[in-house]
């Protein structure tokens, strides 16, 4: 542990989300940037000055280290496996961004890891602790729409126009990102309709692809049914504005709850994180009801929420909400919308 016990990390890639994270680490009262590590020495440099860490030459560098008690991993999807097995092999606690991996068979390579080394596997699955999204929750299991029947959701951006061969989420095979938009936008709320509803038993989907050059498909819709009956719909798209939504409909009403994240350039954009709950409108529809009721929001900092959760069960072993069986899950339904696209068949989770 650090200065007043605070858990100290290295932070592992430097990418556009790596400066969400380690601002939240600068806001935590719990951790402390120690050190970090991209292959990239400039990228590395301009790190370790503007968040006053330090710097290592390699990834064993940080592993080496006695004094960092975890990593967080921003690094590629086809590398999460690889960093997370050593780091737990070191000792070291584990957090890595969504999606936990690209297969599920990294995915559980991951998880049998961190539990043998005795380590917590945390999977940055931030979207469901938005306060929109976690009222949500608190009303469907109060019974405020009846009994649950149906969910559509969709998490969409252009951000397949920016793609470009240098770039790893332009290839669509395992190396790269399978699934496009579905992998990396979607799974937010995979991960969140599963927080709300339950295990997904069967999905069926269709991909497209319509105008980006990328080699992966821009355009995906997925229905899926969940293992309580309830009927799902997650749409995601590479090459429409922003759109991120969810609709859960119940015997007494249904609920809306809505991110409207202003439409600013990626960089701009990645820096409202800290206050996205101020985007989020939360609307229910009741039975007898001619109007939508806005619901109101309390502002939370759920990256900040995530991140003292990984220094809170680092400290108590206590297991994270977004554990590595919950990014399993996640994951479990892209890879199945894949498949299930691939050969035009309804695929059962539980084959995977």
């Amino acid at each position: 542990m650090g200065t007043q016990g605070k858990v100290r990390v290295a932070l592992i890639g430097i990418g556009s989300w790596a400066g969400v994270i380690a601002n939240a680490v600068s806001r935590s009262a719990k951790l402390e940037m120690a050190t970090c590590y991209s292959r990239n020495p400039e990228r590395r440099a301009a790190f370790s000055a503007k968040y006053g860490c330090d710097q290592e030459k390699s990834f064993e560098d940080v592993l080496r280290r006695s004094d960092v008690d975890g990593v967080l991993l921003t690094t590629p999807n086809n590398i999460h496996a690889e960093h997370c097995i050593l780091a737990a092999k070191a000792g070291k606690h584990v957090y890595v961004e969504k999606p936990i991996a690209n297969t599920m068979a990294d995915g559980r390579r991951m998880i049998a890891a961190c539990r043998d080394a005795g380590v917590t596997l945390l999977v940055g699955q931030d979207m469901r602790r938005l306060a929109g999204f976690r009222k949500m929750k608190e009303m469907i299991d109060q019974g405020v729409i009846g009994k649950p029947v149906m969910v559509e959701a969709n998490f969409s951006a252009r951000l397949g126009f920016e793609l470009t061969s240098d770039k790893w989420r332009y290839y669509g095979d395992d190396s790269g990102c399978p699934g496009g938009a579905l992998m990396t936008m979607g799974i937010h709320h995979a991960d969140t309709l599963a927080y709300y509803f339950g295990p997904v038993d069967k999905v069926f989907s269709f991909f497209s692809k319509l105008h980006i050059t990328a080699d992966v498909e821009d355009v995906e819709m997925t229905s899926c049914r969940f293992a309580s009956g309830v009927l799902g719909h997650l749409g995601s798209t590479y090459a429409s504005p922003r759109a991120n939504w969810i609709r859960a409909y119940g015997t007494d009403g249904h609920l809306i709850c809505t991110l409207g994240l202003p439409n600013l350039p990626f960089d701009e954009y990645l820096k409202v994180w800290s206050v996205v709950d101020k985007y989020t409108l939360l609307q229910l529809f009741g039975k007898g009801r001619d109007d939508l009721e806005t619901i109101p929001l309390a502002v939370g900092d759920p990256i900040l929420e995530e991140v003292d959760e990984f220094a809170d069960c680092i400290r108590t072993g206590k297991r994270p909400e977004t554990d590595g069986e919950a990014g399993l899950a996640a994951l479990a339904f892209i890879r199945a919308a894949i498949e299930s696209a691939r050969t035009g068949s309804a695929v059962d989770l539980k084959s995977l």
